[in-house]
């Protein structure tokens, strides 16, 4: 038994060691770090961030500032573009460490089956890669500079995670798109980005109905549509009170469970949000000590926003006929045999659903600022 173990470990350190040896060198390639896909002019035109170990200087010289480069390839298709764009740079492609695909509004609204069909078959698609939609051109995306980050793709995919835990942004990897693609009664969303003068931020939310763009959430929408994908650990809110003016309140935990049921012939979406919450800048708290009863208005002020944002939401949701909040999914883990009969024109059964939610919040700690200024 021990000889054949040891015969085993020279088998795989062999095996680690001709792995190696068939690789490239890193200077015979083109790193890629991000992409962005647009259409324009009847042509596909992809724009590739690579790395650009070229850079002058050494040290901490060469890993100051931005460390990539774009470059342009447009073609009929998405793999010709890319051809295209591996013909200028002199180099071969290598899409082992890509983080990042952007697609441009023009391809995201009109050709978003075909982005789908490259992200299926194409031997360079990974599943880990973040994907969004530029409010405009995706090219734009990649151009940004990112406050001269070394690599402005890594720094969108950062904000794009950061932004779905803080409510503001979502965060989608090409096979949580898949996944969502290929089920029965899902639909996809993906974060919408704009590009700005120094960098990129989070704009809004997009969702589908099948292969169609059915609306663009705005910020508040997308906040209730992460809310009730159980998607927030942190954020913040603003609400308003008479006695106590502008109130800044941080979400320090949060947590949404959902089923679906099959009551009185419609599709029921139940959703239960629970929050600690902190209290922060209170534009009044200077003038009026914060009692017990202050802190139960603000906390009532709070689940009634929470429970706004996520209505409107549902309600968009509604609208577009997109379930990109999984309904079908609950109600088929909660109700299958509802599920089962409504399944096939799941369309109809879901523009008729309903919401039913609750929030629950209570304070955890009450920040020094919340006595205002």
């Amino acid at each position: 038994m021990k000889t054949f173990k040891i015969f085993i470990a020279v088998f795989l350190i062999s095996l680690l060691f001709a792995g190696c040896s068939a690789r490239n060198d890193l200077s015979e390639l083109s790193i890629v770090e991000g992409m962005g896909i647009d259409y324009i002019d009847d042509k596909i035109s992809v724009t590739v961030q690579t790395l650009n170990l070229s850079k002058e200087g050494s040290g901490a010289e060469a890993l100051s500032g931005n460390v990539t480069m774009n470059t342009e390839g447009r073609s009929s298709n998405i793999s010709g573009a890319i051809e295209n764009a591996t013909e200028k740079l002199s180099k071969k492609i290598f899409f082992g460490q890509n983080r990042l695909i952007v697609f441009g509004m023009n391809m995201a609204e009109s050709y978003i089956d075909k982005n789908i069909d490259y992200l299926l078959r194409s031997s360079d698609s990974r599943s880990d890669v973040k994907i969004c939609i530029a409010e405009k051109e995706a090219a734009k995306v990649m151009e940004s500079k990112e406050n001269d980050s070394l690599v402005p793709s890594e720094s969108i995919t950062s904000l794009l995670s950061m932004g779905e835990k803080s409510g503001f942004g979502a965060s989608v990897t090409t096979n949580e798109l898949l996944n969502m693609y290929l089920d029965k009664t899902s639909d996809i969303y993906l974060p919408v980005v704009k590009a700005e003068k120094k960098s990129v931020s989070v704009s809004g939310l997009a969702i589908y109905n099948q292969q169609d763009l059915a609306d663009i959430l705005d910020k508040d929408e997308t906040f209730g549509f992460l809310m009730l994908s159980n998607k927030i650990d942190t954020g913040f809110l603003e609400v308003k009170s008479a006695e106590l003016g502008e109130i800044g309140v941080d979400i320090i935990n949060s947590k949404t469970k959902t089923y679906a049921s099959y009551e009185n012939g419609r599709v029921v979406f139940h959703a239960k949000v629970k929050s600690d919450l902190m209290l922060d800048a209170v534009e009044k708290g200077h003038i009026t000590t914060l009692t017990n009863r202050h802190l139960q208005n603000i906390q009532k002020l709070v689940e009634d926003k929470m429970v706004e944002y996520c209505k409107r939401a549902f309600t968009e949701c509604i609208k577009g006929k997109s379930d990109c909040l999984r309904v079908g999914e609950n109600l088929a883990m909660h109700s299958p045999k509802a599920y089962d009969s409504l399944s096939d024109s799941w369309k109809d059964a879901f523009a008729d659903s309903v919401i039913e939610i609750e929030a629950q919040c209570r304070f955890k700690k009450i920040n020094e600022n919340s006595k205002g200024d």
